[in-house]
Parts: structure tokens; C-alpha cells; sequence
């Protein structure tokens, strides 16, 4: 999920260090949080003797600034890329205007203090149900997760799948953590689940950057082996994003083993091949962003054929993937969720060709839910960071029910 994240912050120039630093008057010292009206954007200033601004709904953090003018009343600041904020003092507040590239400005106004994030649904200790660290063995990688284990055993245990991008157990993305969500939400309704960091993230080991979506797929498969070796009995999968995807490859291959999950749930799981997601995704936020149709997916060819390269290993693997065999083979029960504003994942050309290969698939498209599955406006990756909301609790409820009739 997170590879697929368009970043304006995409590089950081370390050129910006601050040379001949400004004295910065004790009125403007501290932190300062505001959102840019229009692109939705979170902006972290930190005014001290090292100047730095924070993009945390990007999860960029400590681009060097530099002041460029300073009085009693205002402040100049610039940092990459392009990028220049000037403010006028008014009370706890910044009041001024940012401006990206000398074309593209709008008012901002910071106020003074750190940027708090709500976020409601996060499970907070003490739980009423047990929770057990776990080691999970693929060769010569080790999975660090955690197992939730409600009271009742002979429910059908789940194990969740993280999207694309290096994240821990819990699904961490912009302070949400959307499988400790889920996890929790499952334990209460009597479900065990077993979660666990990617390779080379938390407790893991491995390399991440060596990996493709089929180790991702190799990790998971080994996760539903080891719980079957802890005697549960039916072992599913629920993979968000890419994770769906990798749900779909190891319920759909072409020899089934113990790795071989007895159900599956897709949170906007890819069906289309790996390009053509790409491409596709880039095309329709840029036409969230105004751009013409026309225009954005001409855009987006280029910028697929240019990003290629930089996306390594897994990015040749996951370009030249395509899920429709996989999907086509799955004889186990099937619940593919997505949201109608899905701008990573986009339901037309994925929920629909599940539909049509997978005819056993419970396919259900949720109104104005994006790629996380929350409630939203645009769809855009922009608004992920400024929703409270994880996860639709419809969507939870929809998934412990469904689960439950699998027993």
C-alpha cells in the first residue's frame, strides 16, 4: 500500500541544510501545525535552531528549512521542493500563504503546538482476550507476529496480510493501524487472528528490499502452516491491498498444501495485472486532482515507465503479475470487499473480474469507502492521515459475520 502512495515530498534535498542561520525571535520558537486548504496536506513546522517541516500525511519527516527573512511580526521560510512558506504572526497563530514551484499557492494558516491525530478505534489495553508473541519460521526468514486469542478455540482463525510497502504487524499507515483494528474487533466476537511484521521490519528478519510478492506470498503461506501446526482447524486469510492479492495466489494454486488457506477475504485485493494497476491509479488521482482524463493517463504511462526502474525487484515482479489464473482456480470461499472510492485499488476493473472468474466470490462494493475502507470525500491518499476513522465499522461488522458462518 504504501509503494503505492504519490508523494509531492518525493525527494528530500540534504543541500538545504540552513547556511548563515537567521536569529529566529523567541515569538516564532516551537512547533506549528496547519493543513493546506487544498491539496488536504498536514504541515509540521519546527522553528528552533534547526529548522525542519514535517509532511506526516506523506511520512515525510525532517526536511531541512531555511529562513529566509525574519522580523518581529513575520517569517520566511523555504525547503524542498520549491517549496516557501510566509507567515505573519496573529496570536497562537501563522496566518500566510505556501506556495510550491512560484505556480502553485494557497493560504495556510499553522497553529502553534504539535499535530495531535485522533484515532478512536485504536484497541487499547486492557483486552478481554489473550494475546501471545509468536515466531513464525520460511527458511531462513523469521516473522515476528502477535496471536489474538479470544476464549473460543474452535473458531476459524484468520491471518492478515499487510499491502505493499515495508509495515509492521499492525498495518501502521499515518497513525492508523488498521489490523490491530481488525484484530481487536475479531477477538471480541470469539475469532482468533495471527498478525506479524514484514521482513525486515519490527521483530522480522529477512531483507526487504530483496523480496518480491511472491516471498510476501511465501511468508503468509508459512504463517497459515504454523498455525496449523498449533492444531486450529480452519485457517483463513484476510489480505488488504497486495495482501489480497497474495490471498488470491495461495487459495488459487495450482498444488494445494498446508500452506493453502480454507477461506479468504480481499480488502481491495488486486485482480488486474500489476502495470496496469499502476498506471491506472496514477491516472485516476491525477483526474481527482483536475487533470483530463485524457491527459492523466497519458501522464501516468509516462511516469509508470519512468518509476519502473526505481521499484527494484518487486516492482519487475508485481508489473508482470497477473492474478486472473490464481482467481480463476479458487474452489474455497471467497468475500472481496472494495470501496466505490478506491483510487489505488479501483473497483471496476478489480471487484468486477473477481466477480466474473471466482462465480463462488461474495463480492460487495461499499459507497464513498476509499482504499482503507474508510469514509471519505475524494479517494485521494491525501485524506488518509485527516480521517479519524480506521476502518468502517460496517465493514467489520460484515467480516465477523461472515467469518462466523464459516465455521
Amino acid at each position: 500500500m504504501k509503494r503505492l502512495l504519490i508523494l509531492i515530498a518525493a525527494t528530500v534535498s540534504a543541500a538545504m541544510c540552513t547556511t548563515a542561520p537567521k536569529t529566529i525571535p523567541d515569538a516564532f520558537k516551537g512547533t506549528w501545525h496547519g493543513q493546506l486548504e487544498l491539496a488536504g496536506l498536514s504541515l509540521v513546522l519546527h522553528l528552533d535552531d534547526s529548522c525542519t517541516v514535517d509532511s506526516p500525511d506523506q511520512e515525510v519527516y525532517g526536511m531541512k528549512a531555511r529562513v529566509k527573512s525574519v522580523d518581529e511580526e513575520s517569517i520566511s521560510i523555504s525547503f524542498e521542493p520549491k517549496a516557501r512558506f510566509t507567515g505573519r504572526l496573529q496570536g497562537d497563530s501563522l496566518v500566510g500563504k505556501f506556495t510550491q514551484y512560484v505556480v502553485a499557492s494557497m493560504p495556510l494558516v499553522l497553529t502553534r503546538g504539535p499535530l495531535v491525530r485522533n484515532r478512536p478505534q485504536t484497541p487499547e489495553a486492557p483486552f478481554p482476550y489473550q494475546t501471545e508473541a509468536v515466531s513464525i519460521p520460511n527458511g531462513d526468514v523469521t516473522l515476528a507476529g502477535t496471536l489474538c486469542l479470544p476464549g473460543n478455540l474452535d473458531s476459524p482463525v484468520v491471518v492478515m496480510v499487510s499491502g505493499s510497502g515495508k509495515q509492521d504487524r499492525d498495518e501502521t499507515l499515518l497513525k492508523h493501524k488498521p489490523f490491530a483494528v481488525i484484530a481487536d474487533a475479531l477477538a471480541r466476537n470469539g475469532i482468533p487472528s495471527l498478525r506479524y511484521d514484514d521482513r525486515e521490519c519490527g521483530g522480522s528478519t529477512g531483507v526487504f528490499a530483496d523480496a518480491t510478492t511472491a516471498d510476501f506470498a511465501s511468508d503468509a503461506a508459512s504463517a497459515v502452516r504454523y498455525l496449523r501446526g498449533r492444531g486450529f482447524g480452519k485457517v483463513g486469510l484476510i489480505g488488504h491491498s497486495e495482501g489480497g492479492t497474495i490471498a488470491f495466489m495461495l487459495a488459487g494454486a495450482e498444488t494445494p498444501d498446508e500452506g493453502t488457506p480454507d477461506f479468504i477475504i480481499s480488502l481491495a485485493g488486486m485482480a488486474d495485472r500489476g502495470d496496469s494497476t499502476l498506471i491506472r491509479q496514477t491516472a485516476r488521482m491525477a483526474v481527482l486532482n483536475g487533470a483530463p482524463e485524457s491527459a492523466a493517463e497519458f501522464a501516468a504511462k509516462l511516469a509508470y515507465k519512468k518509476t519502473l526502474k526505481s521499484m527494484g525487484k518487486w516492482g519487475a515482479f508485481f508489473a508482470s503479475l497477473d492474478p486472473a489464473p490464481y482467481i480463476a482456480r479458487i474452489s474455497c470461499p471467497v468475500l472481496a470487499l472494495n470501496g466505490d472510492k478506491d483510487s489505488q485499488v479501483i473497483p471496476e476493473y478489480n471487484l468486477s473480474k473477481i466477480e466474473a472468474l471466482c462465480p463462488q466470490a461474495d463480492c460487495r462494493l461499499y459507497p464513498d469507502l476509499n482504499h482503507l475502507f474508510q469514509h471519505c470525500k475524494t479517494g485521494l491518499g491525501t485524506e488518509y492521515g485527516t480521517i479519524e476513522e480506521t476502518i468502517s465499522e460496517e465493514v467489520l461488522a460484515d467480516m465477523i459475520d461472515w467469518i462466523g458462518k464459516a465455521r
